[in-house]
Protein backbone atom coordinates (compact mmCIF):
# COMPACT_ATOMS: atom_id res chain seq x y z
CA UNK A 1 0.00 0.00 0.00
CA UNK A 2 1.47 3.72 -1.10
CA UNK A 3 2.32 6.14 1.88
CA UNK A 4 -0.35 9.28 1.17
CA UNK A 5 1.37 12.00 0.15
CA UNK A 6 2.25 14.70 3.04
CA UNK A 7 -0.01 17.86 2.94
CA UNK A 8 1.79 20.95 2.96
CA UNK A 9 0.55 23.45 5.16
CA UNK A 10 0.12 26.64 3.39
CA UNK A 11 -0.35 28.95 6.13
CA UNK A 12 3.38 28.59 6.96
CA UNK A 13 6.38 29.81 4.97
CA UNK A 14 9.35 31.92 4.23
CA UNK A 15 9.57 35.59 2.17
CA UNK A 16 11.66 38.31 1.59
CA UNK A 17 10.15 41.69 3.02
CA UNK A 18 10.71 45.21 2.47
CA UNK A 19 9.55 47.28 5.04
CA UNK A 20 7.75 50.34 3.64
CA UNK A 21 5.27 51.23 6.72
CA UNK A 22 5.13 51.06 10.01
CA UNK A 23 2.04 52.23 12.05
CA UNK A 24 2.23 51.68 16.09
CA UNK A 25 -1.10 49.20 17.85
CA UNK A 26 -2.38 50.02 21.51
CA UNK A 27 1.15 51.18 22.41
CA UNK A 28 2.57 47.15 22.41
CA UNK A 29 2.95 46.22 18.91
CA UNK A 30 3.11 47.39 15.73
CA UNK A 31 1.82 46.87 11.81
CA UNK A 32 4.13 47.01 9.36
CA UNK A 33 3.27 46.52 5.54
CA UNK A 34 5.67 46.11 2.47
CA UNK A 35 6.16 43.99 -0.33
CA UNK A 36 7.56 40.72 -1.27
CA UNK A 37 8.67 39.00 -4.56
CA UNK A 38 5.93 36.46 -4.73
CA UNK A 39 3.31 36.93 -2.31
CA UNK A 40 2.53 40.45 -3.63
CA UNK A 41 1.63 43.54 -0.61
CA UNK A 42 1.65 41.82 2.94
CA UNK A 43 1.36 43.35 6.19
CA UNK A 44 2.62 41.73 9.71
CA UNK A 45 1.44 41.68 13.46
CA UNK A 46 4.32 42.77 15.58
CA UNK A 47 3.92 42.74 18.88
CA UNK A 48 6.76 43.88 21.46
CA UNK A 49 9.34 41.62 22.44
CA UNK A 50 9.66 41.02 26.26
CA UNK A 51 12.61 42.32 28.13
CA UNK A 52 13.35 46.07 28.96
CA UNK A 53 15.27 48.24 26.13
CA UNK A 54 15.28 51.37 24.19
CA UNK A 55 14.96 49.75 20.45
CA UNK A 56 11.27 47.89 21.64
CA UNK A 57 11.54 46.42 17.71
CA UNK A 58 15.37 46.25 16.87
CA UNK A 59 14.59 44.44 13.49
CA UNK A 60 11.15 45.79 12.09
CA UNK A 61 12.67 49.39 10.95
CA UNK A 62 11.62 51.46 7.43
CA UNK A 63 13.39 50.38 4.11
CA UNK A 64 14.89 47.05 5.77
CA UNK A 65 15.21 43.99 3.53
CA UNK A 66 14.38 41.12 5.79
CA UNK A 67 14.16 37.14 5.06
CA UNK A 68 10.87 36.50 7.54
CA UNK A 69 9.39 33.02 8.79
CA UNK A 70 5.99 33.01 8.64
CA UNK A 71 2.55 32.43 9.30
CA UNK A 72 -0.65 33.55 8.25
CA UNK A 73 -3.18 34.80 10.37
CA UNK A 74 -6.54 34.29 10.11
CA UNK A 75 -7.66 37.55 8.51
CA UNK A 76 -5.01 39.87 6.37
CA UNK A 77 -2.04 40.14 8.82
CA UNK A 78 0.43 37.66 8.66
CA UNK A 79 3.07 36.92 11.67
CA UNK A 80 6.34 36.82 12.09
CA UNK A 81 7.97 33.74 13.96
CA UNK A 82 11.65 34.38 12.53
CA UNK A 83 13.25 37.17 10.84
CA UNK A 84 16.47 38.32 9.81
CA UNK A 85 17.68 41.36 8.47
CA UNK A 86 19.40 41.36 5.12
CA UNK A 87 20.28 44.93 4.21
CA UNK A 88 19.55 47.95 6.29
CA UNK A 89 18.60 51.49 4.87
CA UNK A 90 17.22 53.43 7.35
CA UNK A 91 19.91 55.96 7.26
CA UNK A 92 18.32 57.09 4.50
CA UNK A 93 16.66 59.26 6.99
CA UNK A 94 19.75 61.46 7.51
CA UNK A 95 20.10 62.77 3.50
CA UNK A 96 16.85 64.82 3.06
CA UNK A 97 16.51 64.50 -0.68
CA UNK A 98 16.88 60.70 -0.74
CA UNK A 99 14.74 60.13 2.19
CA UNK A 100 12.10 61.75 0.16
CA UNK A 101 12.55 59.83 -3.00
CA UNK A 102 12.40 56.78 -0.61
CA UNK A 103 9.48 57.83 1.24
CA UNK A 104 7.45 58.45 -2.26
CA UNK A 105 8.28 55.09 -3.47
CA UNK A 106 7.10 53.02 -0.42
CA UNK A 107 3.78 55.36 -0.42
CA UNK A 108 3.51 54.57 -4.12
CA UNK A 109 4.29 50.78 -3.81
CA UNK A 110 1.81 50.07 -0.82
CA UNK A 111 -1.07 52.41 -3.06
CA UNK A 112 -0.23 50.14 -6.22
CA UNK A 113 0.54 46.90 -5.51
CA UNK A 114 -2.20 43.86 -4.49
CA UNK A 115 -1.88 41.17 -1.89
CA UNK A 116 -1.05 37.94 -3.54
CA UNK A 117 -0.18 39.53 -6.89
CA UNK A 118 3.55 38.17 -7.59
CA UNK A 119 5.70 40.98 -8.93
CA UNK A 120 9.50 39.77 -8.63
CA UNK A 121 10.70 42.15 -11.26
CA UNK A 122 9.41 45.40 -9.07
CA UNK A 123 10.48 44.24 -6.30
CA UNK A 124 13.45 43.42 -7.19
CA UNK A 125 13.75 46.88 -8.81
CA UNK A 126 13.12 48.44 -5.32
CA UNK A 127 15.61 46.44 -3.65
CA UNK A 128 17.74 47.88 -6.34
CA UNK A 129 16.23 51.25 -5.51
CA UNK A 130 16.82 51.75 -1.68
CA UNK A 131 20.76 49.90 -2.46
CA UNK A 132 21.49 53.08 -4.71
CA UNK A 133 19.85 56.02 -2.39
CA UNK A 134 21.72 54.68 0.01
CA UNK A 135 25.21 54.58 -1.56
CA UNK A 136 24.43 57.58 -3.19
CA UNK A 137 25.18 56.46 -6.47
CA UNK A 138 22.48 57.30 -8.41
CA UNK A 139 20.30 60.57 -8.31
CA UNK A 140 16.44 60.55 -6.89
CA UNK A 141 15.06 61.33 -10.82
CA UNK A 142 16.64 58.37 -12.00
CA UNK A 143 16.08 56.21 -9.66
CA UNK A 144 12.46 56.68 -10.09
CA UNK A 145 12.30 56.21 -13.84
CA UNK A 146 14.16 52.50 -13.48
CA UNK A 147 11.57 51.73 -10.73
CA UNK A 148 8.16 53.30 -12.28
CA UNK A 149 9.73 51.49 -15.50
CA UNK A 150 9.64 48.40 -14.23
CA UNK A 151 6.19 48.76 -12.61
CA UNK A 152 4.51 49.86 -16.07
CA UNK A 153 6.42 47.11 -17.77
CA UNK A 154 5.70 43.86 -15.34
CA UNK A 155 2.26 45.30 -15.07
CA UNK A 156 1.10 45.14 -18.77
CA UNK A 157 0.65 48.84 -18.85
CA UNK A 158 3.36 50.08 -21.16
CA UNK A 159 1.98 50.30 -24.64
CA UNK A 160 5.43 49.72 -26.45
CA UNK A 161 3.28 49.81 -29.81
CA UNK A 162 3.48 53.73 -29.03
CA UNK A 163 7.46 53.67 -29.01
CA UNK A 164 10.23 53.79 -31.66
CA UNK A 165 13.04 51.01 -32.25
CA UNK A 166 15.30 53.82 -30.68
CA UNK A 167 12.85 54.38 -27.43
CA UNK A 168 12.35 50.51 -26.99
CA UNK A 169 16.13 50.39 -27.40
CA UNK A 170 16.46 52.74 -24.28
CA UNK A 171 13.48 50.96 -22.31
CA UNK A 172 15.60 47.89 -22.07
CA UNK A 173 18.73 49.75 -21.09
CA UNK A 174 16.34 51.57 -18.47
CA UNK A 175 15.31 48.03 -17.39
CA UNK A 176 17.92 46.33 -17.28
CA UNK A 177 19.36 48.99 -14.97
CA UNK A 178 16.85 48.84 -12.37
CA UNK A 179 17.04 45.51 -12.23
CA UNK A 180 21.11 46.27 -10.98
CA UNK A 181 22.17 47.01 -14.38
CA UNK A 182 24.74 49.53 -15.59
CA UNK A 183 23.69 52.94 -15.52
CA UNK A 184 23.38 55.14 -18.44
CA UNK A 185 25.79 57.64 -18.31
CA UNK A 186 23.26 60.65 -18.61
CA UNK A 187 23.37 64.27 -17.58
CA UNK A 188 20.91 65.18 -15.25
CA UNK A 189 18.57 67.20 -17.15
CA UNK A 190 18.09 63.62 -19.27
CA UNK A 191 16.79 62.14 -16.00
CA UNK A 192 14.53 64.66 -15.36
CA UNK A 193 12.78 64.28 -18.58
CA UNK A 194 12.61 60.77 -18.38
CA UNK A 195 11.26 60.54 -15.20
CA UNK A 196 8.75 63.24 -16.40
CA UNK A 197 8.00 60.49 -19.41
CA UNK A 198 7.59 57.84 -16.97
CA UNK A 199 4.83 60.05 -14.94
CA UNK A 200 3.22 60.61 -17.74
CA UNK A 201 2.67 57.11 -18.36
CA UNK A 202 1.67 56.59 -14.30
CA UNK A 203 -1.32 59.34 -14.96
CA UNK A 204 -2.37 57.68 -18.26
CA UNK A 205 -2.61 54.42 -16.44
CA UNK A 206 -4.16 55.48 -13.85
CA UNK A 207 -2.10 54.72 -11.21
CA UNK A 208 -2.48 56.19 -7.97
CA UNK A 209 0.61 58.39 -7.42
CA UNK A 210 1.51 59.91 -3.66
CA UNK A 211 2.11 63.56 -4.31
CA UNK A 212 6.06 65.05 -3.84
CA UNK A 213 8.33 68.13 -3.92
CA UNK A 214 10.17 68.49 -6.80
CA UNK A 215 12.97 65.82 -7.12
Amino acid sequence: MSELPQQIDERYGETLFLLLRSVPYQGSSIIVSGITPHLGQIGFFIRLPSGKGQDRFPLFDLFRLLRINYKRGKGELFYSQEAECLADHSQLSRDYKRFQCACWLAKFSLANTLPELPQPKYFRAMQVALLRLSEKTQTPPAILTGVCLTFLQEAGLLDTKRLNPQELAQCSLLLEMASGGDMPALQEENWQQLWLWCHQQLLENECIIPPFEQL
